[in-house]
């Protein structure tokens, strides 16, 4: 896809789209520190969007801290703080091919719970209504490496398929439901030590030190669609940061 056109058939959202397309300028350094990043006018008309699906986009972007609004003037590009970075988190599967691993998901448990307090809030729906909750540990060439909790929303005449369940990728656990195919995702990455169950299953010592990486993962439309945590086995995973450009 050309990365200076919106894809109107694709199920990402177009203000998420056009963020990616002002994100991708910033990262490259065709808009710089001070530069005044097109009008919500001038962006709607060349990407052929409403006013409010640009100012979306924009409101996205000054979230993330690389844009701030000033009244009257515009909207800008925000200078960096080099003490600041984003840490890249690739996908379990596409790492492990990437070094030549195998992978195996060892699917422990999937049943129907009713959302506590927790689960609901991170979800966006009322405490009580049913979920889907699932634990799987991420093998490479047979050796335990993640283990991964998730609750989803539950839909009775949509049940996912177990071939899905056992798919390690996100995505793909909906693939046969492309209206809630994820589209983005808030991240917190944070260091732990395995609880004595987790140690068990993922072949360690229990106190051994792990990453913890806490998932919120949205449909269109801001759909929540996935909350959970991966625990990584700190022996076997280091994460990179990248700042962004000065």
């Amino acid at each position: 896809m050309d990365e200076e056109r919106l894809d109107t058939e694709a199920f990402t959202p177009a203000y998420y789209q056009l963020a990616r397309i002002l994100r991708g300028k910033i990262m490259a350094g065709e808009l710089q520190p001070g530069d005044r990043i097109p009008s919500e006018e001038a962006l709607a008309t060349k990407y052929g969007l409403s006013r409010m699906t640009a100012r979306k986009a924009i409101s996205l972007l000054v979230d993330e801290g690389l844009l701030r609004g000033e009244r009257g003037r515009g909207t800008f590009v925000i200078e960096p703080k080099v003490d600041g970075g984003v840490f890249l988190i690739p996908d379990f599967h596409e790492e492990m091919r990437t070094q030549g691993v195998s992978t195996h998901v060892r699917l422990l448990a999937v049943k129907v719970v009713k959302a506590g307090k927790v689960p609901a809030q991170k979800l966006g729906i009322r405490r009580g209504k049913q979920v889907l909750y699932l634990e799987r540990v991420l093998e490479g060439d047979g050796e335990p490496l993640v283990l991964d909790r998730k609750y989803m929303p539950y839909e009775k005449d949509q049940p996912l398929l177990e071939a899905e369940l056992g798919h390690g990728s996100t995505t793909e656990l909906f693939s046969s439901r492309p209206g809630l195919k994820p589209v983005r995702a808030e991240l917190t990455l944070t260091a732990t030590v395995l609880t004595a169950g987790e140690a068990e299953l993922l072949g360690r010592k229990a106190g051994s030190p792990a990453f913890c990486m806490e998932q919120l993962i949205f449909a269109a439309n801001d759909l929540r669609v996935i909350w959970g945590w991966m625990i990584y086995r700190g022996d076997k995973f280091s994460f990179s940061s990248l700042s962004r450009p000065l």
